[in-house]
């Protein structure tokens, strides 16, 4: 018998609200605009899943309200068969591993 299948999604998300654009070739100069100061996010079982303070969930309309941002994309990114609980477990494992932990958070390489 087969697993069910989940849609997995990710939210891409621009924590500036549009002015990445404008204020990056204001100081940076024409030549290096950055468009967006991105946050991404998946979406799946219902939950968005997001790096922040480790790794962290909670209802997609939660997270959006909390942070009064919205995605400007939401890409399909397959299927998965995994439990909700199993990738929160595996989750959880890379907090405590460090690999996903607070500290290793960094907006611009690892976000």
């Amino acid at each position: 018998m087969s697993r069910p299948s989940h849609e997995v999604h990710l939210a891409i998300y621009d924590l500036s609200n549009g002015m990445a654009r404008s204020l990056s070739a204001q100081f940076l100069g024409p030549q290096h605009v950055i468009d967006v100061l991105p946050h991404t996010a998946l979406v799946v079982f219902g939950k968005e899943y997001f790096f922040g303070r480790g790794i962290e969930w909670c209802h997609p309309q939660e997270f959006r309200a909390s942070r009064g941002i919205h995605p400007i994309e939401i890409q399909l990114l397959g299927h998965t068969t995994k439990t909700a609980a199993e990738f929160e477990e595996w989750c959880r494992l890379q907090a405590q591993n460090g690999r996903f932990g607070m500290e290793s958070y960094d907006l611009l390489s690892r976000n």
